[in-house]
């Protein structure tokens, strides 16, 4: 199928389904073969008496009646973990795919004084090739308002915001070094520049972080690609994220 038919398919689909709704029944319904075997269990964050994941689990809750969050439990768990454990990791903090704002609220709830860098079109998917048309992905998808983000974030600090297509954005950041960047831009060209941005400028220990891996294969061919010759692993984590630690 080429890929206007394709993407009129999945728009079509997304009217009547949108995406959000999947995750947000995720617990009564089934999706085989669309998604895989039952999602109902999917995602749960299991806490086994820690206290510090029972409280990271209240605040998720307030997180997701306050805005969309299209992120499974574990998966906003990953993230939060990877902006506290490098802490001790010196750099900036930086996420490429901000969509509502959920996960850099996640980020902001773990990151203390370090300064975090927002990038985002904010007007939804910029490109869509072949390779990334799977649903729901498709040029125009997750826009968000700009003003809503800035406003909903206004009250954590040291958070700056830069509106349109990375990396012709990243002008401000050319020389800075990072201890965590989280990727969520779904396709493989905005990956494979996103970590031709960053990596270089990610100090030792730092983690890159990217939602999709599994379930977009642009996301995931761009991190096979990118790290064939190198020396880091990419590690699959649970959910649909992969991991790099910058060695």
């Amino acid at each position: 199928m080429s890929l206007f038919p394709k993407k009129n398919l999945f728009c079509l689909f997304d009217s009547v389904v949108p995406s959000r709704y999947i995750l947000k029944f995720r617990k009564f319904v089934f999706f085989e073969p669309f998604m895989g075997n039952d999602i109902a269990n999917r995602g749960r964050l299991s806490h086994y008496g820690c206290d510090r994941r029972k409280e990271f689990a209240k605040n998720l809750r307030k997180i997701r009646k306050e805005t969309e969050l299209l992120l499974e439990d574990i998966e906003a768990y990953h993230i939060y973990m990877a902006v506290k454990k490098t802490q001790k990791v010196p750099g900036d903090i930086a996420e490429v795919g901000v969509y509502k704002g959920g996960s850099a609220k996640i980020i902001c709830s773990a990151k203390g004084d370090k300064t975090l860098h927002l990038f985002d079109t904010f007007e939804g998917l910029p490109k869509v090739d072949d390779i990334d048309m799977v649903w729901p992905f498709y040029e125009g998808k997750f826009a968000a308002s700009y003003d809503s983000v800035r406003n909903y974030l206004k009250e954590d600090s040291n958070v700056h915001f830069y509106k349109g297509i990375f990396p012709e954005t990243a002008g401000p950041i050319e020389d800075k070094r990072f201890s965590l960047v989280n990727l969520d831009v779904d396709c493989y060209e905005s990956t494979k520049s996103c970590l031709e941005f960053f990596y270089s400028r990610m100090n030792p220990g730092g983690i890159i972080i990217s939602h999709d891996y599994i379930t977009a294969p642009g996301v995931k061919k761009a991190f096979d690609d990118f790290f064939e010759e190198k020396t880091e692993p990419v590690l699959e984590t649970a959910g649909s994220q992969c991991l790099v630690v910058k060695v």
